[in-house]
């Protein structure tokens, strides 16, 4: 049984709970991960880490836990050691000895031992083969040995991942600004070792996103407008073009990608509208225009996502 309790110095940020008791291997495992997130001490952490191990040395979790603790604190040895341990013990239970790897690299690579870096993503890679980040990785591992051949290799591979991932392939959530980032650094890595990069002037992913923006800008509108008004028609002539182009693309994604594009850009916008209709509040009644027009146009964009609903 446990009980939240949130650290003084650090309330917003602590979602960890605490437990009442310390008995269980998952008790001290809860402990430790209080300890971490809530009290920012890493090495109380490692103590309870250790008390889980102790109670039960087969467990593989607080071997994990324990060794992203020690990353945290720069004890790297100690942290490949018990990575190390729950890949040796490999129950798949859990599911950690696939983080292992993962972490296991970053450790090698702090450590300097880049060859057995590469030996750790390459397992990662073999797991998933869809992991761009793991490419560029190891790609990095190789730039830094030397090895200009397989270096290329790798980012060519992050780079055309990186772009599926931007052009919805993989679904909505890697269309992420961070993974822009990393396409724009394995691009500059890429130009750096003499390949030429043919950067798409249109992509799939800058259609989806247009279209998603269009369709709640047109909502909005509509909240004042009737479909025959020309503002209207002008949002509507825009999306066809859009969805043309859509057509012409390569690769071409599921509906639901755009989908789910649409309906998230309508929350997001509801979320803003209500911040702002909650601030007029402070100030004016419900009747003034503000807050009716924002009412209107939350009742639009409510429709823009139940008609794009999966």
């Amino acid at each position: 049984m446990m009980t939240p309790i949130l650290a003084s110095d650090h309330p917003d940020t602590c979602k960890s709970l605490k437990p009442i008791s310390l008995n269980t291997v998952a008790d001290f495992i809860s402990m430790g991960h209080f300890q971490e997130e809530c009290e920012k001490d890493s090495l109380a952490a490692v103590s309870a880490f250790t008390q889980a191990i102790k109670l039960n040395p087969q467990a593989e979790e607080p071997y994990y836990h324990r060794a992203n603790a020690y990353y945290k604190l720069g004890n790297y040895q100690a942290a490949v050691t018990d990575y190390s341990e729950v890949i040796r013990q490999n129950t798949g239970r859990l599911g950690f000895s696939s983080p292992a790897y993962w972490n296991r690299a970053r450790a090698y690579k702090k450590l300097g031992e880049k060859h057995k870096a590469i030996s750790d993503l390459t397992q990662v890679i073999s797991a998933s083969g869809s992991s761009a980040e793991a490419y560029f990785f190891r790609g990095n591992m190789y730039r830094d040995l030397g090895n200009k051949e397989s270096a290329i290799a790798d980012y060519k591979t992050a780079e055309k991942l990186l772009q599926q991932y931007l052009d919805g392939v993989f679904g909505t959530g890697p269309m992420d600004t961070i993974n822009q980032n990393m396409l724009d650094q394995v691009r500059d890595e890429l130009s750096r070792l003499g390949v030429n990069i043919l950067v798409p002037q249109i992509t799939t992913g800058t259609i989806l996103k247009s279209i998603a923006k269009t369709e709640v800008e047109r909502a909005l509108n509509l909240a004042n407008f009737n479909l025959q008004q020309p503002t209207i028609q002008h949002f509507d002539t825009q999306l066809q073009a859009l969805y043309q182009q859509l057509l012409k693309t390569q690769p071409q994604v599921e509906k639901s990608v755009l989908k789910n594009l649409i309906s998230n850009a309508a929350y997001e916008k509801m979320e803003i509208l209500e911040v702002e209709r909650s601030q007029i509040i402070k100030t004016a009644s419900l009747h003034h225009p503000s807050i009716a027009l924002i009412d209107r146009q939350k009742a639009q964009l409510e429709v823009l996502s139940h008609r794009n609903k999966i």
